[in-house]
């Protein structure tokens, strides 16, 4: 199959690599490392919460059964745990809405641009849920609000990388690709819960901020390596 890539020419980090024969495969091959470091990221992003909830929620008597009135608040106290169900909750309610308006959104505009988007909104969110701690937030509406805005960024993140690898992929060995590529799931979970826990002891707040970075830093490294159209054969 003959294939012709069409957008704002070759991404700037191909010149790296000016020995390399960029054939179809080699493009394939970018997309799924792209694809895999970008939902690596996202899911890297979501570990603090659960990560922190030691932290932020109140602690039990072991000898009562009873919470105990320390952790963070508005999560701490007799309704602390009550509070961080209702945290997952809202994120998970507006990422499953916004799930449906994303999928429609990437039919429609470059699904490259699309995706850096969501991953630079994800991040920034990620930190400033994090800047709560040393600007001494207490009020459960300030992270409602940003978990909330930033389950709607982090819908992006799906259906634009699969529409991207099902773009470049066709159905030759979609099942060992797929299989593979899908690790990012399992990977972005390590990742964020082993860079989340080595800094929950300097500050909840830096279980966040790293994580948050991270995303913006990849969301920047996608940018930079996919500047053509990566959801575009003829």
């Amino acid at each position: 199959m003959q294939s012709k890539i069409v957008g704002g020419g070759l991404p700037p980090a191909f010149s790296l690599f000016p020995s390399l024969n960029k054939t179809f495969t080699f493009h394939q091959i970018l997309v799924l490392i792209i694809t895999f470091l970008a939902y690596d990221s996202f899911h890297a992003s979501r570990k603090p919460p659960s990560i922190v909830k030691s932290v932020l929620g109140p602690s039990v008597n072991e000898q009562s059964n009873s919470p105990i009135d320390n952790g963070w608040a508005p999560f701490n106290g007799t309704e602390g745990t009550q509070r961080l169900g209702e945290l997952d909750l809202a994120f998970l309610s507006s990422y499953a809405l916004g799930m449906y308006f994303a999928g429609h959104l990437g039919d429609r505009i470059d699904l490259r641009l699309f995706l850096v988007f969501g991953m630079m909104g994800s991040g920034i969110l990620t930190v400033v849920f994090g800047l709560g701690y040393w600007m001494n937030v207490h009020l459960l509406g300030f992270y409602m609000t940003v978990h909330i805005v930033c389950g709607l960024f982090q819908s992006i993140g799906w259906p634009c990388v699969v529409s991207v690898v099902g773009n470049w992929c066709g159905k030759e060995k979609r099942g060992l690709i797929m299989g593979v590529w899908n690790s990012h799931t399992s990977v972005g979970n390590i990742v964020g819960s082993v860079v989340a826990s080595s800094v929950l002891d300097s500050g909840w707040g830096w279980s966040f901020a790293l994580p948050g970075g991270l995303v913006i830093v990849s969301g920047l490294v996608v940018r930079i390596i996919s500047d053509l159209n990566l959801a575009t054969i003829i």
